[in-house]
C-alpha cells in the first residue's frame, strides 16, 4: 500500500479539510468553524493512534501531522488577531514562535540525529516535563487549544460557561507559549553545539 493512502495519512487529509473549512467560515459562521477546528485538532490524537496500531508509522505521515498542527494553529491566531484589533499583534507574535519553535525542534532532531523531537533530550527541565510526563503534553495542548476555541466564540457568543472556560485556559495558553520559547532555545543550544563540535 501506497504511504499515501496510510490510514493516520488519511485522518491528516481529513484534517487539512476540516482546517480550510474553518478558513472558510471563520469570520460568519462561529458553530461550524469551531467544529472543523475542534475535529481537525481532535484528528492530532487519533492519526497517532491509528499509526501505531496498524504499524503505519512514517516520515511523510509525521511531516503531515506537524505541518497540519501549525496549518490549523495559524489560521485560528490569524484570525484571533482580526478578532481582537487592541491585542492582535499578540496572536501574529504567537504565531511566529509556535512556527519557529517547532521548525527548529524538528530541525535539530534531525541534524542532532535524534529519534524523535518528543523524546530528544533537553537540558531544560521545563521541557522534559512537557514531553516526557504521562499526560502532560496532552493536557498543555488541549487546554491551550480550549483558550483558542474559546476566545474565538467569546466574539460571537455571549454564554457564561464560555467565559469561564476561557478565563480558566488561557493561562494554559500562555505556558504553551512560554514553553514554544524554551523549545526555541534548546533547539538553538543544541544546533550551534553540534555545530561547533564539527567545526
Amino acid at each position: 500500500m501506497s504511504v499515501y493512502f496510510y490510514i493516520p495519512n488519511l485522518i491528516g487529509y481529513a484534517r487539512v479539510i476540516c482546517a480550510l473549512v474553518f478558513c472558510y467560515t471563520g469570520s460568519f459562521d462561529p458553530i461550524v468553524s469551531a467544529v472543523a477546528y475542534s475535529v481537525s485538532q481532535l484528528g492530532d490524537l487519533f492519526d497517532g493512534m491509528a499509526a501505531r496500531k496498524f504499524n503505519q508509522c512514517s516520515v511523510f505521515g509525521s511531516v503531515l501531522d506537524m505541518v497540519t498542527d501549525r496549518f490549523s494553529n495559524a489560521c485560528l491566531l490569524a484570525v484571533l488577531y482580526k478578532l481582537y484589533p487592541t491585542i492582535g499583534f499578540l496572536f501574529l507574535w504567537a504565531l511566529a514562535l509556535d512556527l519557529c519553535s517547532h521548525w527548529y525542534q524538528m530541525y535539530s532532531t534531525l541534524y542532532c540525529n535524534e529519534k524523535h523531537h518528543k523524546t530528544a533530550v533537553s537540558k531544560y527541565k521545563i521541557l522534559e516535563i512537557y514531553y516526557k510526563v504521562p499526560y502532560m503534553l496532552f493536557i498543555m495542548v488541549l487546554l491551550s487549544e480550549t483558550a483558542m476555541v474559546t476566545l474565538y466564540l467569546n466574539v460571537f457568543i455571549d454564554w457564561f460557561f464560555i467565559q469561564a472556560l476561557m478565563y480558566v485556559s488561557v493561562p494554559f495558553l500562555c505556558l504553551k507559549h512560554y514553553i514554544n520559547f524554551i523549545q526555541l532555545m534548546s533547539a538553538s543550544d543544541k544546533i550551534i553545539e553540534k555545530e561547533s563540535n564539527i567545526y
